[in-house]
Formats: C-alpha cells, structure tokens, sequence
C-alpha cells in the first residue's frame, strides 16, 4: 500500500510538533531559543536529506502551543497518530484506521513530507553533547551596606554638639588674628641722655626753666641768675628762631612720645585703635593689679597669642603683679566702654573676649556670645566659669542642641522641662516619665490644679486629670477651684448634670456644702438648661444645713438675683438668728 499526503485547505489532525529545515545544529538551537521553548520540554530528531550524509533538518516534538507569530519560516506538523507526523494543511491519502496506525508505525517516530519522502526517526538528539556549558567561576556577592533612610516627614530637629573641649579649640584656633611682635623699640641709654638734654632745652613753647640733671627726671628747679646758665640761654635764645631748632625740637618730640609711660600708650590706643589694642590689653583682677612681667612694671608688648577667650595667657607674660594705681580705673572704664562699641557693631566674640579675658566678668561675656547667637560658647562659658548651668541649658534649648539641654535640666530637677524637650523631640514615652515626677511634686504641695493641667495638657490623659481634681475635692485641698475644673473640663451638658448630681449625692457634706453653692452657682451663672436643675440643689442644700449653719442662706442670693423679695427674707432670718 502505497502513502501519500495532498494538499488540504485546513488541518485535520491536531498540531504536534514543527520542523526546522537546515543543517546546522547551532542554527536549530538558536530558532528553538528564539521560539521560547525549553530544551527540558521538547524532543528533538534529526531528519537525513535524500543525499547520503547529509541533514535536511528536525523534527521538533513539544506539549504545549507555539506562538505562531514566533515561528519564523518553520513548518508545523500534524500528530496523526504517536508515531507518525505529516505536514500541516496536508491530508493522508488513502486513510487508514488506528489499529492500521499503531501497526504500521509501532517501533519509531515517522514523518512524511514531499521533500524527503517518509523517514523513520529513531534517535533522539542529545543537546548536552552538542552545548558546552562556561565554566562556573566562584560568585563573591558583596552585600551594600544599609542606605540612609529618608523619612517623609521631619519631626524633630537636633544640632550635634562639641565637647566643651573642642569648643574652646575652635575658639582659639579660628577666631582672632594671630600674635605680632611689637615695632617701636624702648629707648637706649644714649637716646635717654639726649631726652635728658633737651629736657633742659625745650617746651611745647620753645626754651623751656633748665631742669634738674636726672635723666629722665620731670620735676622743675630754680634757674640761676647768671653765670654759665645765663649765657647758655642766651645763646639757645639766638638760635631758637633757625631750621637746626626745629629740627632738634622734633628729635625732643619723638623721643618724648616714644619715653612715654606704656600704660598711657595702652590707654591712647584704645582710644584710637581699640582693635589693635585689645591684642597688648593687660588683665585686671578685683584687687587693682594684673598678672604678667615684673613687679610694678608693665610692658606693652602683645601678651596675646591671639584674642581668643580661652588661651592661657602665661606663656606670654611672666609672673609677679602689676600695680596699675589709679590707672586701674581708667583702664577698667576703657575695657568697658570698648566691649560696648564691639557690641554696637555687632563683633559680639571679641566683646566676649573683652568680658572674660579683661575683665573677668564671665556672666557679660556668656551673654556677649549669646547676643551673638553663638549658643554653644555661651554655654560654654556659663557652664566652664559662671558655674549657672540654669543658662547654659537655656543655651543649648536655644542652638537646639536638645540631648545636652536635657542633661542640664535634669541635673537641676527641672522636671517638666525635660519632659516638654523630649516631647520636642517625639520621646514621648520618656517625657511622660517626668511629667509623672512633675505631677507627683504637686500632690506632695497639694496644687492638684497644677498636677491636673500636666496631665490634661501635657500627657494627654483627661481620665486622670479629672480622678485629680475629684481627689482635691474630697481631701479638700484647693477644693473650690479643684470642683470647679473638674466640671470645666466636661463639655457635654447632660455628662455634666449627671457628674453634678453624683458629687452632690456622694460628695457634699456639712463641711463643704457652702463651697459646693459656691461652685454651681458658677454653673447656674451660665444660663443653660441646668440652671433650674442647679437651683434645686441649692434649695436643698441650704434647706438641710440652715438650721446648722443659718448664714447659709445668704448664698440663695447667688440664685435668685431678680427675686428682691428673697433677698429681704434671708437678711431678716439671719438678724433674727444673730438675736437668738
């Protein structure tokens, strides 16, 4: 019997496999890829070529549906039975039944095509020996480390800040400019002989009285009347009027100004430059001395390493005490009237300076540099020399530097300030802890108000802001006005009758029924719909405490303020009870 297969215009088998027409194996591999099969799932058979030794192509068999937009110029097959495989749009002629199939191609896989014939497949390819895998080299995963997280929303900010330490560094390093030597030179013993001589020559006016014969002396004597002194002024006389005058009157001046005192050079230099002076500036302590060179001799040279608020001065001053006299005064009003002028312009660290190095006024130096908003060396200050640690906190709320405000406040029992600076910074749990201290402070003085508020306000619990005002109440401590924020804090009118009528029916005795009218009469005042239902009460508090306590019946006026009558009444009753 002979098979063939003719042209049909639809396919009557179900598709099974496809068949790639070419030679290469690597050409097979890469339209299966191309196609998205897996090679785990497909079965592959090679098809000879009608010439001996060569390849037409291969049958591929696979479960599943092609994208028939992948296929490319590949071929369907039709499954016409296990074994046996035909073209698609192709029919089998003549037809033959299955028990005729499964006869006929029971042993292997057969496929009929115009272009090779029938062919039975009996090998199926083996990928592996045709795929050479690379070589796995070792993997070195190296984990990133956690990145910066981001949050949405800031809810608190922090300054990081430096050691006391680092501080006072930064200030000594940065801050002021650095030490100059000294330009004008003191006098040598041939300069101070020549200041000597014309000492004895001449004044701002010209010939000044002949002086005495100390080098350097100041003090005036009588002139003789004649001899050597009389020619002698006779002759300066002549040559007063000519430029060799001049010229030795100016030498005079020069080596006056450069004779003179080194305080008053300080002085006059302040005065002038008081930049410039503060870089010579001498100390001054409470006793009118100074630290620095040689006993009772100061010397204007730049004691200063730079005008830093925090370097030690003795490595550029000796020891021993100046004794500036009546300079100190003046001296002292310089420093201050200098620190002030460096504040007006704003130069609020070198008025510090001024303050702490000078004047050993560490309170206005603190405050200099916190004028200047340089919150972590004012703190630094106050904490290293001022001893107030109340500012220094302060400070550091200030800078923001929230951690070292805490430690402050907490050293000094400011409870509640920690707990609102902690609340700053979203540690809520730790700021309840020092409310509770805070609340606890206030029961022991009995201000259950105050107590109250921290935990209405400040921990957000109202249950047992109101459990406080109720106990301030029954123990009587700051009763009325514990009473009266208690029935404050309920908005609710119905909530409030009812916590009205609980404390009357429970709480009100002989003892506190005045000051109970006292506070529903602020209810009454009100003019709600529990005015009457407050008025009731009242009838009937005084009703059973008159007899006790007749003046009770002066608080019904509270009430009844329209009813001139009642007020009558209740005059005449207390009279009448006063007479008894």
């Amino acid at each position: 019997m002979e098979l063939r297969i003719n042209p049909h215009h639809k396919n009557i088998f179900p598709i099974g496999g496809m068949l790639i027409k070419h030679k290469s194996v690597r050409h097979w591999l890469v339209e299966i890829q191309r196609m998205h099969l897996s090679l785990e799932h497909i079965q592959i058979y090679p098809i000879p070529d009608t010439r001996a030794n060569s390849i037409w192509g291969c049958l591929v068999l696979y479960s599943g549906k092609v994208d028939t937009h992948v296929l490319g110029k590949n071929e369907l097959c039709q499954r016409v039975s296990s074994n046996f495989f035909i073209p698609e749009k192709t029919i089998l002629y003549p037809a033959l039944t299955d028990k005729e199939f499964e006869a006929m191609f029971v042993s292997a896989k057969h496929v009929l095509h115009p272009d090779f014939g029938m062919v039975e497949l009996t090998d199926v390819f083996d990928t592996a020996s045709c795929i050479d895998l690379p070589e796995k080299n070792p993997v070195v995963v190296t984990i990133p480390e956690h990145g910066v997280f981001i949050p949405s929303s800031i809810q608190s900010f922090q300054v990081k800040s430096l050691s006391p330490e680092e501080v006072l560094k930064n200030l000594e390093e940065n801050v002021f400019p650095k030490k100059e030597s000294l330009k004008e030179d003191p006098l040598t013993f041939f300069e101070k002989v020549k200041l000597g001589f014309y000492k004895l020559l001449f004044s701002k006016g010209g010939i000044v009285p002949v002086t005495g014969n100390a080098v350097g002396d100041n003090q005036n004597v009588s002139k003789p009347s004649d001899g050597l002194f009389s020619k002698l002024e006779s002759w300066l006389q002549s040559i007063s009027k000519n430029r060799w005058s001049k010229k030795l009157h100016q030498d005079f001046e020069d080596l006056e100004k450069r004779n003179q005192k080194q305080i008053n050079k300080l002085m006059d230099l302040f005065k002038n430059d008081p930049n410039e002076a503060l870089k010579y500036a001498i100390p001054l302590d409470e006793k009118g001395t100074t630290r620095g060179g040689e006993h009772s001799k100061f010397d204007l040279t730049k004691r200063w390493l730079n005008l830093s608020l925090f370097q030690n001065t003795s490595n550029s001053s000796g020891g021993g005490s100046i004794n500036l006299g009546d300079h100190y005064y003046e001296l002292q009003q310089l420093y201050y009237s200098t620190a002030q002028e460096l504040l007006d312009k704003k130069d609020y660290q070198k008025a510090a300076f001024v303050y702490l190095k000078l004047l050993k006024n560490y309170d206005l130096a603190a405050q200099a540099l916190e004028s200047g908003k340089y919150y972590q060396e004012a703190a630094t200050i106050y904490l290293k020399h001022a001893n107030n640690k109340l500012q220094a906190a302060a400070c550091y709320v200030n800078g923001k530097m929230t951690s070292e405000a805490i430690h402050l406040y907490d050293e000094l029992n400011e409870h509640e300030k920690v707990g609102d600076l902690y609340t700053s910074i979203n540690k809520n749990k730790e700021a309840n802890f020092y409310y509770e201290k805070v609340v606890d402070d206030y029961k022991l003085r009995n201000q259950y108000v105050k107590a109250s508020l921290i935990y209405k306000n400040k921990i957000k619990n109202a249950s047992n802001a109101q459990s406080l005002l109720l106990d301030g109440w029954r123990s009587n401590r700051d009763a009325s006005n514990c009473l009266n924020n208690y029935f404050s804090n309920i908005p609710d009118i119905k909530t409030l009758k009812t916590e009205m009528y609980a404390v009357y029916n429970n709480d009100v005795t002989q003892q506190n029924s005045e000051l109970f009218l006292t506070v529903i009469q602020h209810e009454y005042k009100k003019g709600n719909e529990l005015a009457e239902p407050t008025r009731e009460i009242a009838y009937e508090i005084v009703a059973k405490n008159i007899d006790a306590n007749p003046s009770i019946v002066s608080l019904l006026r509270g009430f009844n303020k329209d009813d001139k009558q009642l007020i009558k009444d209740t005059m005449r009753y207390k009279q009448q009870s006063k007479s008894k």
